[in-house]
């Protein structure tokens, strides 16, 4: 049997990492390494100047870490896990990973960091609209996702970025394989003052609108379908490079 490392940025008690566990745990051996708590929008942040601390919740298997979702995935595969790792899941995030999110998305970087290991990594988010989160859709068709990646892998530095619609499993449209879209922010910054008279501020935001282009991700999703999003590592604009040397920005004036 294969083995799968789970992680997460919404921390281990989710349900989503818990309902990943439940489904995989019958096809494969589950491993689980995640932060003690939300660590939303953290992005590729990993911890150097601090001790990342590490909690057994069940023997061999099962690992807190007080540090980012990166955190979580590194320490796993650098030795916290004495086994062989040979996909790493993150997610089941609550609330979609689209377009510009994935640069935000501790989710997302947490399976990003699987690929720096040469590992496949997956990161899997579900809408979060809704009273019900179906979380067992998103479990199925991953399952169906993994076993193309067994047939098919996806080669070094690449990922996949799986958003799935808050629906039961018979009322999904099907999977598409999709682009990044665009998700427009209304950001703000919001000033406060404690009682000691020092500044503090938080950041705030409210998703305006959607990029509604076809092969996106957010289309996609909007139609009912799994979007299924392959990102790499290397994001080198290539097609620069030879305009910049012709713009002679290499040499110094």
């Amino acid at each position: 049997m294969k083995n799968i490392l789970l992680s997460n940025d919404d921390g281990i008690q989710s349900r989503g990492i818990r309902a990943l566990d439940d489904f995989f745990s019958k096809h494969f051996h589950v491993f689980i390494v995640a932060p003690d708590r939300e660590r939303s929008a953290t992005g590729h942040s990993i911890s150097l100047r601090d001790p990342i601390r590490l909690k057994t919740v069940e023997k061999d298997r099962v690992f807190s870490v007080d540090g980012t979702p990166v955190d979580a995935v590194h320490v796993a595969l650098l030795g916290v896990l004495k086994v062989p790792v040979d996909f790493v899941i993150s997610g089941i995030n609550n609330g979609l990973n689209l377009g510009s999110d994935v640069f935000y998305s501790g989710t997302v970087s947490a399976a990003f960091q699987a690929a720096t290991f040469n590992i496949p990594g997956i990161a899997v988010s579900i809408d979060n609209n809704g009273e019900e989160i179906h979380y067992e859709t998103a479990a199925y068709f991953l399952h169906r996702i993994i076993n193309k990646i067994k047939k098919y892998p996806l080669g070094k530095g690449i990922i996949l970025n799986v958003n799935v619609p808050n629906l039961e499993v018979d009322d999904i449209a099907g999977m598409e394989i999709t682009k990044l879209g665009k998700r427009c922010y209304n950001d703000s910054l919001i000033e406060r003052e404690d009682p000691k008279k020092n500044k503090y501020y938080w950041i705030a935001g409210k998703l305006l609108n959607t990029d509604s282009e076809a092969g996106t991700d957010v289309k996609a999703v909007d139609e009912k379908k799994v979007s299924i999003t392959p990102l790499r590592l290397d994001v080198t604009a290539f097609d620069l490079i030879e305009k910049l040397k012709e713009q002679y920005f290499h040499e110094i004036d």
